[in-house]
């Protein structure tokens, strides 16, 4: 059992993660579990550092040390699966997904996260499946409607999906992303005013949601509201911070500095 100064390093890690500092995470939580090698704990929120500074492969490593001491523990299982998900490596995050599932028959986030792998590898009627499979076991679940959504839209169903969204919408309407999933369904349609509306109202909900204000920028610069434009793009890029998004980063940018000078102009 580590000591009381160990557990306030461990402490101090997940405090430097959650205030965006994840090299100093990484630091800090690779000294705690350097100390103690079989302490899950140390295992899993060094992962989640390492994946919040890109390091995907490493926090994949940490995270499956973890599990060697507590290969039951369902969110690690789930946090796991989707690291591999992210590094397309999909054949190893339904696995980790299903084992979830025998743990848990009844966990819909699991089925859902399932089918989004599905999903993403074009396999539209098995990723619908399961988003059905688990809206059979909890019919109130935002997260498989939002998913649903997304299916039947890339199968050219545009009203399901629509339908799918608001359903989502209609059981939390405090839902950023169910909002943002809508708004960017209309804006794909070409539906501008009601693409603006969603995305307003996501960011009304979560200021923070990165995502919605490129879309409102896209929107914008489809009206020829230059201005308009350059400011949600500059919100984009004041709280988009993941490594992920680097190139998408360097694209707004470049777009923001054009936009800027034909406001010159």
């Amino acid at each position: 059992m580590p000591d009381k100064l160990l557990h306030e390093l461990l402490r101090k890690g997940i405090d430097l993660l959650e205030s965006g500092d994840a090299p100093g995470a990484v630091a800090v939580l690779g000294e705690y579990r350097r100390a103690y090698p079989d302490d899950p704990d140390g295992c899993f929120c060094l992962g989640d550092a390492l994946a919040e500074q890109g390091s995907l492969d490493d926090a994949i490593a940490s995270y499956r040390e973890g599990l060697k001491c507590a290969p039951d523990d369902p969110d690690a299982l789930t946090t796991l699966g989707d690291l591999y998900f992210e590094a397309a490596r999909h054949r190893e995050a339904i696995a980790s997904y299903q084992r979830v599932l025998e743990l848990d028959p009844k966990d819909a986030d699991a089925l859902v996260s399932i089918g989004l792998v599905y999903n993403s590898q074009e396999r539209g009627d098995d990723a619908i499946r399961a988003f059905h499979q688990a809206l059979e076991l909890e019919p109130d679940n935002v997260f498989a409607w939002n998913a649903l959504g997304e299916a039947l839209y890339g199968q050219d169903d545009a009203q399901g999906a629509v339908e799918a969204y608001r359903k989502g919408i209609e059981i939390d309407p405090e839902d950023p992303a169910a909002h943002f999933n809508l708004g960017e369904l209309y804006y794909d349609l070409e539906e501008l005013e009601e693409a603006e509306e969603e995305c307003l109202e996501a960011v009304r909900l979560d200021p923070g949601f990165s995502m919605a204000y490129l879309t409102l920028g896209g929107i914008c610069m489809d009206q020829d509201r230059t201005r308009d434009a350059v400011r949600y793009f500059e919100q984009y890029l004041k709280y988009e911070t993941s490594p992920q998004a680097r190139d998408m980063i360097v694209e707004v940018k470049a777009v923001v500095e054009g936009l800027r000078d034909e406001l010159k102009e």
